[in-house]
């Protein structure tokens, strides 16, 4: 029996054994995956407009870990799901309380357009446009910041299979491929608005700028241009100095980020996204580059003398050897092997120019300091040296006058030192003979005092009204902008970006036919100038039917004296600039028998130069400035035409048509603008006035003053507001005698529709426009959502002339449609009808 009992026994240890084994061996610990194949599956024009970028990579066969939450560290136990924009993100925490991070890989950016884009094809090319992240590059970061002592994650990515400790988040992560990694790998930490608390109000915390410049070359070497703010983490430690803040990067999605498709490129030009440049290529700007977390550059490399900064870069390429980048490639997965060739030679080239670009990039972002100091008491000493240099100091004011900052700055490279005093008991003492650096004081809370004893030049100052003490020798050089405003008081970081522009100007009328042109602009920072100090736009247009060119240039200058803003508006309307005439009078006659409308267009070119100054509120703008003028007029372009008839002109100028005008004057401009939307309003009302004077300064110019008023007003009818009442009354006056293309015109689109643009001309004038809008409905297309609708107008107007005797008022009615695609603008389809036949038009915006 007993050697029964043992042969059964052993039977069934044998079955438990191979039960147990054959369980073990259906649990793979990999598998092979394709990340998303669509990418790949577009067509060759797709690929040239969007890019090939990595679409083999999400879409070949790669083998992955799989991932199992219960049996990964000791048991991971989902907690909460995360606050991350693009990525489906899950924390969770390990046996031992450390918190863990899982994130998607496959990305969900529609979160980032409108709503009313989410449902359109702005969907599916932002989608598309994920195919510029590689899906497996953060693994190759832990190596290359390990080998320069930047703290990092190790992430993981694989493939997440259902777990229980998923609980009620598995429906979003289980069976997806996802990334893993310490969300804290150094322990606690601080975000980053944290830390700026922290060093605001502690002295005795400092910030390893060292440290955090390795990890900035960190990025360059990567390709990893999106490490704003939100992309770090700040770990105190304790050291020979005392308590120093270190930097921690994550979430580095944007490693060799690649755009070699046409849109991105267009895309990375200075007014839309400079700062993606791909790493398929070498970097363009590396100023733009390191655009993102500005803020974080200007606050902690200010201290950093070039020497230090060569020195760190140097020392960072040295420790980035080959054998380190080799390492830190063959973290790819093994099906990816075939690019790492691509990527090593990529990360050499990046290495041997990372000193000439951040040495460039220091140039650049020390041509104006931030220098800050903390809500503590501290001492700042402003000297100059012998060459011109200015030398900053500042130290504590107790604890030994123990130095804080401490630098000497190179006139020729830095032009302005912005010093940032918060909330602290303060003083400041400026000893500066000779450098030309320019100085700005910005204080706080707190006591002041300001000592200027030597001043080489002004010194701007921005304060509260009671709480300092003035001083010395040289006080006179303070200039003081006091308010107890807070915003007078703040810290924003400098800006040194300047914005480039350039688009399409496009239009059509009967007179101009298609208008087509361009426009380039430049916006220039500049120090509490918001939206911009300055901006520079040159223009120009043409028209097919005349053949006319319009040069623009539009320069604006804000706050440039006081509140007020500095203008320059400058045209030139040639070579061969077209306008018609069809004489002066309200009863003139349009005889398209004969030549048509050719016959009534006149040539010739006029210049004007109008600077001003402008002040303007939320609702209120106003203008005035002086304003030059010239005209000449074309013999050999208008023979044959109806402004060489002078008998049957009646203009002021009948029998000095051909001769040189010139002309001197004041424009004043007046708008009170209360619309509850510029571009589709509903109710409220818009006036604009404009009063000017000319004096002729030449024997066949005559002087005159005109005075036009435009008044509009929006109301919406019916509780859904789909139906809007425009309704503008307009007109001018003028005295004096002014030329023929000086004077009061109607007709065109702009205040007479169904008659050719300036189609009469008299010395006064008066017009009505009537316009019923209704909305149609909110447009959701795939293409694009918007606003569309129908119009209906009705125009009537009339001018006036000295000895004429009419009576006649010049009608005008039609319709069409509009559509405002995302309300950004409007676009206008219109034919109107008068007496003188049918003529359509095309323009973007409303006329009012």
């Amino acid at each position: 029996m007993q050697i029964i009992r043992n042969l059964i026994g052993t039977i069934l240890l044998l079955l438990l054994a191979n039960l147990i084994y054959g369980q073990q061996a259906n649990v793979v610990d990999s598998l092979w995956i394709r990340v998303k194949p669509s990418y790949d599956s577009v067509s060759k024009f797709h690929r040239k407009v969007f890019g090939e970028n990595y679409r083999k990579e999400y879409a070949m066969a790669t083998k992955v870990p799989v991932l199992r939450m219960s049996q990964l560290h000791g048991g991971l136990m989902a907690t909460e799901k995360g606050g991350g924009n693009q990525s489906r993100s899950l924390r969770l925490v390990d046996k031992n309380g450390a918190e863990w991070v899982l994130r998607s890989v496959e990305k969900y950016p529609e979160v980032l357009l409108p709503p009313s884009f989410r449902n359109t094809v702005a969907k599916d090319i932002i989608k598309d446009n994920m195919v510029s992240q590689h899906p497996f590059s953060a693994l190759v970061v832990a190596e290359l910041a390990a080998a320069v002592g930047v703290p990092h994650s190790t992430p993981v990515i694989g493939w997440v299979v259902a777990d229980p400790n998923l609980g009620e988040f598995s429906s979003d992560f289980a069976n997806s491929l996802c990334l893993l990694e310490l969300r804290e790998p150094l322990g606690n930490s601080d975000n980053t608005e944290k830390m700026y608390v922290k060093l605001n109000n502690d002295n005795d915390i400092l910030f390893d700028a060292n440290l955090y410049l390795k990890a900035k070359a960190l990025d360059v070497l990567i390709g990893d241009w999106d490490r704003h703010e939100d992309q770090w983490r700040w770990k105190q430690l304790k050291g020979k100095q005392g308590t120093v803040y270190v930097p921690i990067p994550r979430d580095r999605d944007q490693v060799f980020f690649r755009s070699d498709g046409l849109i991105q490129k267009l895309a990375q030009s200075s007014w839309l996204l400079p700062m993606m440049q791909g790493y398929e290529r070498d970097i363009k700007d590396i100023n733009w580059f390191l655009w993102e977390g500005r803020e974080l550059n200007s606050r902690f490399f200010a201290n950093m003398s070039e020497q230090e900064w060569n020195a760190t870069i140097e020392g960072f390429c040295s420790e980035i050897t080959d054998q380190v980048l080799e390492r830190s490639l063959m973290k790819l997965p093994i099906s990816n092997s075939q690019l790492q060739y691509g990527f090593l030679e990529q990360l050499k080239r990046r290495r041997k120019a990372l000193p000439e670009m951040m040495t460039k990039y220091y140039h650049f972002y020390h041509k104006i300091i931030d220098i800050e100091v903390t809500n503590k008491d501290e001492k700042i000493e402003v000297s100059d040296t012998g060459n011109k240099a200015l030398y900053v100091k500042v130290t504590k004011a107790k604890q030994g006058n123990a130095i804080i900052f401490d630098k000497v700055f190179d006139p020729g490279l830095t032009k302005e030192i912005r010093i940032y005093t918060h909330n602290g008991n303060d003083s400041l003492l400026i000893n500066n003979k000779t450098s030309p650096v320019k100085i700005r004081i910005i204080g706080g809370e707190g006591n002041k005092l300001y000592q200027i004893e030597q001043s080489h030049r002004a010194i701007l100052l921005y304060g509260k009204t009671t709480n300092a003490t003035y001083k010395g020798a040289a006080i006179r050089k303070l200039t003081k902008s006091l308010a107890d405003d807070s915003a007078n008081v703040a810290y924003v970081a400098k800006d040194l970006y300047k914005r480039k522009f350039t688009f399409l100007n496009a239009g059509y009328n009967p007179d101009d036919g298609l208008l087509l042109g361009m426009s380039y602009r430049i916006k220039h920072p500049g120090f509490r100038k918001s939206p911009y100090r300055d901006s520079q736009t040159f223009s120009f247009l043409h028209s097919f039917a005349t053949s006319a060119f319009k040069f623009n240039y539009k320069g604006q200058w804000n706050k440039l004296l006081g509140n007020l803003d500095f203008l320059i508006d400058a045209e030139a309307n040639a070579p061969s600039n077209t306008q018609n005439f069809f004489g002066f009078g309200n009863q003139t006659k349009f005889d398209d028998s004969v030549d048509g409308i050719s016959y009534y267009r006149t040539r010739f070119d006029r210049y004007h130069f109008d600077p001003s100054l402008s002040y303007q509120n939320d609702k209120i703008a106003v203008k005035f400035g002086p304003s030059l003028s010239y005209y000449r007029y074309n013999v050999d372009d208008n023979l044959g035409r109806f402004i060489t008839n002078s008998e049957l002109l009646h203009s002021n100028d009948s029998l000095t048509i051909a001769k040189d005008k010139v002309y001197a004057g004041l424009t004043t401009d007046l708008i009170f603008d209360s619309r509850d939307n510029s571009i589709l309003p509903k109710t409220g009302a818009l006036l604009e006035l404009k009063l000017q004077g000319h004096k002729g300064l030449n024997r066949y110019a005559e002087s005159f003053a005109q005075l036009n008023i435009d008044f509009s007003f929006y109301q919406k009818i019916g509780p859904s507001g789909n139906l809007t009442i425009a309704e503008r009354i307009g007109g001018g006056i003028t005295a004096g005698r002014p030329a023929f293309f000086q004077s009061q015109f109607l007709g065109g689109q702009g205040n007479l529709s169904g008659f050719r643009q300036y189609r009469f001309a008299g010395k006064h004038i008066v017009y009505n426009n009537l316009e019923i809008r209704l909305r149609l409905g909110n447009f959701v297309n795939y293409i694009i959502p918007g606003e569309i609708g129908l119009l209906g107008l009705y125009d009537v107007g009339r001018v006036w002339v000295p000895n004429e005797k009419s009576n006649s008022l010049h009608q005008g009615f039609g319709g069409g449609f509009y559509f405002a695609p995302a309300s950004l603008t409007v676009l206008r389809v219109m034919a109107s009808h008068s007496n003188e036949g049918w003529y359509p038009y095309v323009s973007l915006g409303f006329r009012y």
